[in-house]
């Protein structure tokens, strides 16, 4: 018994032994599969140290060579231009005092336009104490600017009307008070003349004369030596047309593309109107012409550094264009000088083209005119025979009453149109007034034929 007793404390004692070693070789094995996975950190510093003695890695050689050559010209500095459309304008503008009275003759001779435009550009410069307009029917002429637009803008505040005497301009341009004269649509040949009557004015301190097509130097010697700011506007085109908005493409003392080209009227208006207070138009005859594509460039670069209509055209009338014409160009194109007797053909030849366009302009105008006036009588003769046919004209039919009556009634359409002057018994222009006041005179007229 004493032996069992102590074999069982050491059978307990080496399956214990057995225990731990069979856990030791557990934790060995576990051991060496963790430790692929976890590395110890080194300090901070330690690493700073290794990394400071680490050898720099080295720069590639270049694989070519850089020679400075140093330039034998200067360096200019560029300096950026500064544009102040402001200050141009204001030396392109005349400074003119004292209200002077402005004179407008010319115009208001077509009953199917009002031109007005030429008031409001004038009205608009602020200079002027009031503005004449002439015509040859003042009454007829007032009846047609009493505009809406003129009361609202202030141009009927200043607006009197008077008519010119073509017998004796100056004294019409006197009794009107008249300080400066515009003088529109002048026959090339006839500018002398208006020039004279200026200066015979006692009034008159300046003037503008517009004409359409070239005019001869003979009649700027009457200008010579007097006292008198003059202008002389030449309008290079075949016509000035009514349908053209304003801001077309203008030129300047530059050969007109194509001479069967317009401009548009307001441009025309503004031009001659803005020649009073553009310093480079004083005492200067320019000719203004369609400029084209160079012209369109030449003012879209103007506006676009925010120049106004004045400056554009003070600019133009200076010759500014030229210098930007010739940036455009390229620099191997070299323009061949014209001789003398190729100059005096091609002068020749472009009179000669003057004269066709203007004969088939004045043309036109006049079949346009004569279509107006037979619609116009063959309307008014209607009326009047409808008024009439159960009296005087009873028994007659339409057609033989207006043929009858036809001189009688293209005088009266060319009256109620504008193209003649009323006559001594003041004939209306209004339609319903015709035939309201004629009607008792024209059946007195038929009894006394009976």
């Amino acid at each position: 018994e004493s032996r069992r007793g102590v074999r069982a404390p050491v059978a307990s004692t080496s399956q214990a032994r057995m225990q731990r070693i069979v856990l030791a070789l557990a934790l060995t094995g576990a051991a060496g599969l963790i430790a692929p996975q976890c590395t110890v950190r080194a300090p901070r510093a330690v690493l700073r140290a290794e990394a400071a003695e680490a050898p720099a890695e080295a720069t590639p050689a270049p694989t070519f060579k850089v020679i400075d050559i140093p330039s034998d010209k200067p360096k200019e500095e560029k300096e950026e231009e500064v544009v102040d459309p402001k200050a141009e304008e204001e030396e392109l503008t005349k400074d003119i005092k004292g209200k002077p009275i402005m004179g407008v003759s010319g115009f208001f001779n077509d009953a199917t336009r009002s031109d007005q435009r030429v008031l409001d550009v004038l009205h608009a410069q602020n200079v002027w104490g009031a503005i004449v307009a002439f015509s040859d029917d003042m009454v007829a002429n007032k009846k047609r600017l009493m505009s809406r637009s003129a009361r609202y803008s202030g141009l009927l505040g200043v607006l009197r009307f008077g008519e010119l005497n073509s017998g004796d301009v100056a004294t019409s341009l006197e009794n009107a008070e008249v300080q400066a004269w515009l003088a529109f649509d002048v026959a090339p040949t006839e500018v002398g003349a208006t020039l004279q009557a200026a200066i015979k004015a006692k009034t008159v301190e300046r003037v503008v004369v517009a004409a359409t097509g070239p005019v001869p130097d003979d009649q700027l010697k009457v200008v010579e030596g007097e006292d008198i700011d003059w202008s002389v506007v030449s309008f290079d085109v075949a016509a000035l047309a009514d349908d053209l908005p304003e801001g077309g493409p203008l030129a300047v003392d530059r050969d007109s593309q194509d001479l069967a080209s317009a401009i548009s009227r307001d441009d025309a208006c503004r031009v001659v109107a803005e020649a009073f207070v553009l310093e480079p138009a004083t005492k200067k005859r320019f000719v203004v012409s369609n400029g084209g594509e160079m012209s369109a460039l030449y003012l879209r670069s103007l506006r676009e550094q925010g120049f106004s209509r004045r400056a554009e055209l003070g600019k133009l009338i200076q010759g500014d264009m030229a210098a930007f014409e010739e940036a455009q160009k390229p620099k191997e194109e070299v323009v061949e000088e014209k001789t003398e007797e190729e100059k005096k053909a091609e002068a020749i030849d472009r009179a000669k083209e003057y004269e066709e366009l203007f004969a088939e302009s004045r043309k036109q105008a006049a079949e346009q005119r004569e279509r107006a006036i037979s619609a116009k009588a063959r309307e008014w003769l209607s009326g009047r025979w409808e008024a009439k046919k159960y009296s005087t004209a009873a028994g007659i039919d339409v057609e033989a009453y207006i043929e009858e009556n036809w001189a009688e009634g293209v005088k009266e359409a060319s009256a109620i149109l504008g193209y003649t002057k009323k006559n001594a018994q003041g004939m209306n222009v209004d339609d319903d007034d015709d035939d309201d006041d004629d009607d008792d005179d024209d059946d007195e007229d038929d009894d006394d034929d009976e």
